[in-house]
């Protein structure tokens, strides 16, 4: 007969494994989303001749910009949407539709025969990553305690880097060897083609294969039915404005803003610096130059390996110094912004004078912007009560991207054409196109270091929003489950900060039985007093 421990180490194993598939699924769809994003930046410069891109119409700069401002506009405008579905029903089905229609609209891009045409359909590929953005991370929350969560989004966050990187490479160089092979004028379409396949895999494995925990299961396993927001104009209401008292939320939510304005317009137009700027360099001897491909190349290969290690960094540099803080968090990102965007500022200008030592300043400018990524994500999973995680996500992408991404790489395209007619009243087009491109880019330097700022405010902030939490959680198991109220509930807590030593003790953070357990965050421990 099996020793009832074997069976629990079974069943242990079983759920260890359904959650590490989960994560393995939510991964690679964020990669696939970050993919389809920046390929368009990847055959910018085809779409820009007017002998290539099948319109027969020039788009310039700021035209280019706004096929990924329209893009982000959608994309912030649905999540609030989805992030109010996300927290009342089932999520994975919420995802598995809207990833369905994206790579709908992606496919149709692809046989766009005019300007305005792939304008609109860009614009609609942002159902997919609404849906999806504002739901992964909370189902990766309910799924694994404080302590795992953050190298779990680690993990998830490193489909960011790989994702640009491959939607750079893969879609210059499929676009090239179409046109190279089948003399194809318009192969950019092909670059398009890549995701929507993968997408419906997606699909797929979301449908029939993913786990989906009930929510607010890593806080308290007890819960298994999980909780709800309240339905109705009301709750939802009340869930917006316990955000917006919400201190660290907001603070975080604008650091991450500049980051997401610095990183959109570099992910956008530096591989068009590289290439301008390397044509202005070897401008005696062109067969030096960089080509299209080349630029978008290189730039993919710096930003996925500083995207990786950086990601990896700041999740261990995280965990390092919460053994003597809890705004541990706070502190990564704001050095990370603090200490990337001087670097940023020496790779644009230094790589006008020298394209290598350009490329060695980006990669370290990226590398500390990257560290960000998993700490960012996690202070937003603490600092907002499990049932209202998706909205919190969703209002969280439409500031991020409303205040960044969502206009930069629109601003720093007119910028440039500004700079441009500028320049050509006494410098040639060589010189005008690469130097006017160079100074726009100065703009993400200054925003990313007033974001830098902003993240160190939150560190005054973050610990009681964090405590706040936890007796939320305890409370409603404690009094009245059905209670959906966000009133502060510091009121009656005696709240204790300990240290925890470094947090690597994580082998029993998953309990699965109905033992009850004290609650414990990183080293906040709360007790309700009566």
């Amino acid at each position: 007969m099996m020793e009832t421990g074997d069976v629990k180490t079974k069943v242990f194993t079983k759920y260890n494994l359904a959650k590490f598939w989960t994560v393995c699924v939510m991964f690679f769809v964020n990669l696939l989303n970050y993919m389809d994003r920046y390929t368009i930046a990847g055959i910018m410069t085809e779409l820009q001749n007017v002998t290539r891109n099948g319109f027969n119409e020039t788009i310039d700069d700021t035209e280019g910009g706004l096929l990924q401002t329209t893009f982000i506009i959608s994309f912030m405008l649905l999540s609030p949407i989805f992030g109010y579905l996300g927290d009342r029903f089932t999520r994975k089905y919420i995802m598995a539709v809207g990833i369905f229609v994206w790579s709908g609209f992606v496919f149709a891009g692809s046989f766009s025969i005019n300007y305005p045409m792939l304008l609109a359909t860009r614009s609609l590929v942002g159902v997919g990553e609404a849906s999806y953005a504002t739901i992964a991370p909370t189902i990766i929350a309910d799924l694994f305690t404080t302590k795992k969560r953050l190298r779990v989004l680690s993990l998830f966050y490193m489909a960011i880097p790989i994702g640009s990187a491959i939607g750079y490479g893969a879609g210059s160089f499929v676009s090239s060897q179409v046109y190279h092979h089948y003399h194809v004028d318009d192969s950019w379409r092909w670059a398009l083609r890549l995701s929507p396949g993968l997408g419906l895999i997606s699909v797929f494995l979301i449908l029939f294969t993913i786990h989906e925990p009930p929510r607010g299961h890593s806080e308290d396993p007890r819960n298994h039915g999980g909780v709800k927001a309240g339905n109705g104009f009301q709750h939802y209401f009340n869930d917006l404005l316990a955000l917006m008292r919400n201190r660290t939320f907001l603070l975080s939510s604008f650091g991450f803003a500049a980051l997401t304005f610095s990183v959109g317009a570099l992910a956008q137009w530096a591989p068009t610096y590289v290439l301008r700027m390397s044509r202005l360099i070897f401008a005696d001897d062109p067969s030096k130059a960089y080509t299209e491909s080349q630029a978008s190349l290189g730039f993919g290969i710096v930003t996925v390996i500083a995207g990786l290690v950086g990601t990896v960094s700041g999740s261990e540099l995280s965990k390092f110094i919460s053994r003597w803080t809890d705004q541990a968090d706070c502190i990564v990102c704001a050095l990370g912004l603090l200490v990337g965007s001087p670097l940023m500022y020496c790779a644009i200008t230094f790589g006008a004078v020298n394209i290598y030592l350009g490329w060695v300043l980006v990669f370290i400018a990226e590398f500390f912007f990257c560290i960000i990524w998993a700490p960012v994500g996690a202070i937003l999973l603490y600092v907002v009560i499990p049932e209202c995680r998706s909205t919190a996500e969703a209002i969280q992408i439409l500031m991020i991207h409303l205040l960044g991404d969502a206009s930069s790489p629109f601003i720093i395209g007119a910028v440039s054409d500004a700079l441009v007619k500028h320049f050509r009243n006494s410098h040639d087009e060589v010189y005008s196109q690469a130097t006017g491109m160079q100074y726009s880019l100065y703009i993400t330097v200054i925003v990313a270091a007033i974001g830098g700022g902003t993240f160190l405010i939150s560190t005054l902030t973050v610990i009681d929003d964090r405590k706040a939490v936890i007796v939320h959680v305890k409370n409603k198991h404690t009094r009245n489950p059905s209670d959906t109220s966000h009133q502060s509930l510091r009121s009656d807590v005696d709240i204790k900060c300990t240290n925890n030593g470094d947090g690597d003790d994580d082998d029993n953070d998953d309990n699965l039985s109905d033992e009850k357990s004290p609650l414990v965050s990183n080293g906040l421990h709360v007790s309700i007093n009566s």
